[in-house]
């Protein structure tokens, strides 16, 4: 007779448990933030608005959300991301890819702080 063979554990490396829980926490605290200033940082200026992914504060909100909730899910169902089905690490990358777009526009905003800093920085090395 066909049986079904359960799906075999896979182990995840420390560093991406690591990354799980910092992506888990930046998911919480984006979240948090969309909920106080997510309007004011759409109405503000254009460059605030990058940070909402271009004025759109809920879809920022809707997608830490997802991230969060899916990642809340499977921590105890992976025994605190140390291990994980096939099923459950495709959830994984769901969540990240999720998280990933949710933090795109203070990513974009971060690069373009740290590019304007070694900019000033090569400039002023130059001159002197």
């Amino acid at each position: 007779m066909l049986q079904r063979v359960p799906d075999a554990q896979m182990s995840l490396p420390p560093g991406g448990r690591r990354t799980l829980w910092v992506l888990m926490a930046l998911n919480v605290m984006a979240a948090a933030w969309m909920l106080a200033a997510g309007d004011w940082l759409d109405r503000r200026s254009p460059v605030t608005a990058v940070v909402t992914l271009g004025g759109h504060h809920l879809v920022v909100l809707g997608l830490a959300g997802f991230a969060f909730a899916i990642l809340a899910v499977l921590a105890p169902m992976t025994a605190g991301f140390s291990v994980a089905t096939r099923p459950q690490l495709a959830m994984l990358a769901i969540a990240g890819v999720a998280s990933t777009v949710a933090f795109a526009g203070v990513l974009s905003v971060v690069v373009l702080v740290v590019g304007v800093a070694l900019l000033v920085a090569l400039v002023g090395r130059a001159l002197l």
